[in-house]
């Protein structure tokens, strides 16, 4: 069934096409028709015309080239559709509102890193003092549409980037405003009023479109992400453990290492021995001393005598099964692999378990047989918990660490892991596909896709968001405030946070910034001040005059200083900041921030912390 019959039932239920657009970007999320799309097709309903057939050159043209595309994935089988995506430049598009220092540095950022589009909304004209501000703009634009100009430049950076405006002022936009960027993968917005972000991440937020309020304030940045459910198919984790599974040796790799006879073997042979075969031939001796040696004489912290399924997890038992491993290089003391396997020791023997972040993907509320989320990040979850119920295991990662060895048994040992690591993901998209049945969806999965997520399945992750600041995570933050030490180092940047809510107060009451329309900074402050303790004593804290009295008022007297202005340097940083943040969004990669990030441009401290 296509779109378009969705679209004629929606019709025929009385929805307009903003309401339509809405119902299927909640079930389609990023695969949905763009508005434009489905207010053609409402408004030809709307005729009486209920043909469902597409006209000529209807729809967007196919930009994709698709031999660009077979030869990408011809050099990498297995890549995921984001992965395809990012490489070619598709489908992946922002949307940005404003375009003061930061949001030109953010849209810099965006289109030399190559996504496929970017969205200006922006109602401003440029004028004289906006050639100070940004450097994309000439003296020639003076008159024209700040956003046309700005996109007109930014696309000399890279030309293969769309880009598109909106002339809309950030500042009121309507819901159908707001509707039409529920097309896009990521909203950003920068410098705008507490009000107004407010307004905007709400909306986006119940639509499941992530949302970045970014702002640099004098030395002070900001970035704030609004995110209902975002989801992580690899972390990058760094230096993470490798899967050798060396506590549950599968059986190819057994027999490999039963095969090998150290004693026979010459000293050139020894020493290009894989120190995973050295492992499993020294657990077994291992295990077979700890079936021998009476109880009495083995060191109480074994526990294991009598145990064939024993590994040395700990400190004690892995230096005596090192010194098992030491004794198994005979009169070859020349042997780089023995060296390998003693400085391997502590990151490769470890039993196999599951991370914590994983079972608790596992065991979310999506992955119960009585959801109906057809999301492919929980259709695969579902399937890889199938085969964890079965199996006590995640499916082999098949990545192997390098190690000394001739190119013979590496190729083996690496055969051997492959295809294991493919038997184990061939059976966790056998599970997908059932799960892809009950759930009522077909071929929304492919085998390649599903080897690439069992791949980096220990690296999978979940974020979710909140709509609004948690009222008990600032009472967290300003307690402490309050048990923060002066120790020389500058302005906790905690309170720097505080500082800017109090400077938005400022704002909503007297509809400009502290600072600013040239009155003195002295009055200001105690204004400012006033604000300050209102927001802490509406916080409900135990003690406020304990964090009011760490709020130092040259502190106050600098967000006076500051006027609300942009430095070009700080505004640089954020929007790099930002970029990077939206490019984690957009791709599903890397880990986001979550959800609050604070830049103290006086001492080069930041601080992340959950609102």
């Amino acid at each position: 069934m296509h779109l378009r019959h969705c679209l004629l039932f929606l019709h025929q239920s009385g929805l307009d096409a903003l309401e339509a657009q809405a119902k299927i970007v909640d079930t389609y999320g990023a695969d949905a028709i763009f508005y434009d799309t489905c207010k053609s097709w409402m408004a030809k309903f709307k005729k009486g015309d209920f043909s469902l057939q597409v006209a000529p050159r209807f729809g967007r043209p196919v930009e994709l080239d698709l031999e660009l595309l077979q030869s990408t994935m011809g050099e990498d089988p297995y890549a995921t559709i984001r992965e395809l995506a990012a490489m070619l430049g598709h489908a992946q598009s922002t949307v940005k509102s404003g375009l003061e220092k930061n949001g030109t540095e953010i849209l810099k950022s965006l289109v030399l890193a190559g996504v496929h589009s970017v969205c200006i909304v922006d109602s401003a004209f440029v004028d004289t003092p906006d050639l100070g501000q940004n450097f994309f703009l000439r003296k020639s634009d003076i008159g024209r549409p700040r956003a046309d100009a700005t996109i007109e430049y930014l696309k000399e950076l890279n030309p293969s980037v769309i880009g598109h405006s909106l002339l809309l002022s950030p500042l009121d936009l309507s819901d159908e405003d707001l509707a039409v960027m529920l097309q896009f993968f990521v909203v950003v917005g920068t410098n705008l009023p507490e009000e107004v972000a407010t307004k905007i991440s709400s909306f986006l937020f119940a639509h499941g479109v992530p949302f970045i309020s970014a702002r640099a304030y004098g030395l002070l940045g900001y970035i704030r992400t609004y995110v209902q459910e975002h989801t992580i198919a690899n972390d990058h984790e760094e230096n993470a453990l490798p899967d050798l599974r060396i506590d549950q040796p599968f059986p190819k790799l057994l027999k490999m290492a039963a095969e090998t006879d150290l004693e026979s073997m010459t000293k050139e042979e020894l020493r290009h021995t894989p120190y995973i075969v050295l492992y499993l031939i020294a657990l077994q001796r291992y295990r077979e001393i700890m079936q021998q040696i009476p109880c009495v004489h083995v060191f109480n912290i074994f526990q294991e005598v009598g145990d064939e399924s024993a590994f040395p997890d700990t400190y004690e038992k892995r230096k005596f099964y090192l010194e098992i491993l030491w004794k198994m290089r005979g009169k070859s003391l020349e042997a780089d692999n023995f060296n390998e396997a003693r400085a391997a020791a502590a990151r490769s023997l470890h039993k196999t378990v599951m991370p914590d972040h994983v079972m608790d993907i596992l065991m979310d509320a999506n992955c119960d047989d009585s959801s109906k989320c057809v999301q492919p990040f929980w259709l695969i979850c579902m399937g890889l918990r199938r085969f964890v119920n079965k199996h006590g295991v995640l499916p082999l990662s098949g990545t192997l660490p390098d190690m000394a060895s001739d190119t013979k048994r590496y190729t083996q040992i690496a055969s051997i892991f492959r295809e294991k690591a493919v038997s184990d993901a061939a059976e966790v998209f056998n599970y997908t596909q059932e799960v892809e049945k009950e759930r009522g969806v077909a071929n929304m999965i492919s085998e390649d896709l599903c080897y690439r997520f069992c791949k980096n399945a220990t690296r999978i992750r979940l974020q979710r968001g909140t709509e609004k600041d948690s009222p008990k995570a600032f009472q967290d933050l300003l307690n402490g405030i309050a048990n923060s030490s002066e120790d020389g180092s500058g302005v906790p940047t905690a309170v720097w946070f505080l500082l800017l809510k109090a400077a938005d107060k400022f704002h909503r009451e007297k509809g400009r910034y502290p600072g600013t329309n040239g009155v003195p900074c002295t009055i200001d402050a105690l204004d400012l001040k006033q604000r300050v303790v209102s927001i802490i004593s509406a916080s409900r804290v135990e003690n406020p005059e304990s964090i009011i009295s760490q709020v130092p008022q040259n502190a106050i007297a600098e967000i006076c200083r500051f006027g609300a202005g942009e430095l070009h340097v700080v505004a640089s940083l954020i929007g790099g900041i930002t970029a990077q943040e939206v490019i984690k969004l957009a791709t599903n990669q890397y880990v986001p921030l979550d959800n609050t990030f604070i830049f103290d441009g006086h001492t080069q401290r930041s601080m992340v912390f959950r609102m």
